[in-house]
């Protein structure tokens, strides 16, 4: 497994699947999810609406984009409830979003660098770092963690190299 970071909008960065994370307590959908879902006219929502899935950790849906992204598949992955997260649902969703590309046979991802909850950015960065690895396991994969600016492109680099 290749793990990067880069600083993109999800919008314009090509890649063959684009993962999301959101959590069970938190409507309207942030960060990520909520663009993706603006930029889907709302599908991210109906299927939540439509109780398909809740955001508990374990939960994954796939879309198709229809061409307003340029992934082809995209991944809902549960992150559990914001109050109370912690380092191992981190982990936990990393890994079932690692598991479930690498299943789906994705060479390329980006994951949308999860919401961090109440964990320190130092340990979640690496629970997620630890889950996409277990979940990968042997799969030939690339992910690339998308985050908002240069200095956190920075640190996080930085982390994953250690």
């Amino acid at each position: 497994m290749v793990l990067t970071v880069q600083m993109h909008t999800i919008d314009k960065l090509e890649t063959d699947a684009l993962i999301v994370g959101f959590h069970e307590d938190i409507r309207p959908l942030k960060g990520g999810a909520g663009v993706l879902d603006w930029l889907l006219c709302g599908a991210l929502s109906r299927l939540i609406i439509q109780k398909k899935v809740r955001g508990a950790v374990g939960d994954v849906a796939l879309l198709t984009s229809k061409g307003k992204v340029p992934a082809d598949k995209i991944f809902m992955i549960g992150l559990g409830p914001r109050v109370g997260s912690s380092a191992e649902s981190l982990r936990n969703a990393a890994r079932t979003a690692a598991a479930t590309a690498a299943g789906a046979g994705v060479a390329h991802a980006a994951l949308d660098c999860f919401p961090l909850g109440d964990v320190p950015s130092d340990e979640a960065f690496g629970a997620i770092r630890e889950g996409l690895v277990e979940g990968a396991g042997t799969h030939p994969i690339e992910f690339a963690l998308l985050v908002p600016d240069a200095a956190t492109v920075t640190r996080m680099s930085q982390l994953i190299q250690a």
